[in-house]
């Protein structure tokens, strides 16, 4: 499943796997938040595609990384309902999510994302 093409970029037309969008440093992930047009349970992941032939910006359903997920996830979905802390509502909250709710362990692998991918920049970035 990991090698299995998840997204094609709109601007550029690469083809991108899962494994890709999370190893590839070219691609930023941006944030995590619902899409309303989609209705209740569709949760996304905002990427970055910068590369010099590109720059825009795309989403994934967040359903293709389960694979990469090592806790277990929750069934039940929060979503602003009681206990809900109001975070995958917004794109630009990078904070931590600490309810049992099925897209918890996702947003917090993005966070894991972003923050193995600053590391790995730094390290390229370093002399």
């Amino acid at each position: 499943m990991a090698d299995e093409i998840v997204k094609k970029c709109a601007c550029c037309q690469t083809c991108l796997t899962a494994r890709q969008l999370v190893d590839d440093l070219a691609v930023k992930p941006i944030g995590t938040a619902f899409l309303e047009e989609d209705g209740p349970g569709k949760h996304y992941y905002f990427f970055q595609h910068e590369t010099p032939d590109c720059g825009t910006s795309f989403v994934v359903d967040v359903e293709h990384f389960r694979q990469f997920i090592t806790e277990p996830i929750p069934e039940k979905v929060l979503r602003l309902g009681p206990g809900c802390e109001g975070r995958c509502v917004n794109i630009h909250d990078l904070s931590d999510c600490g309810q049992e709710c099925h897209f918890a362990p996702f947003r917090r692998f993005l966070l894991k994302m972003l923050a193995e991918k600053k590391t790995q920049i730094q390290r390229v970035g370093a002399p």
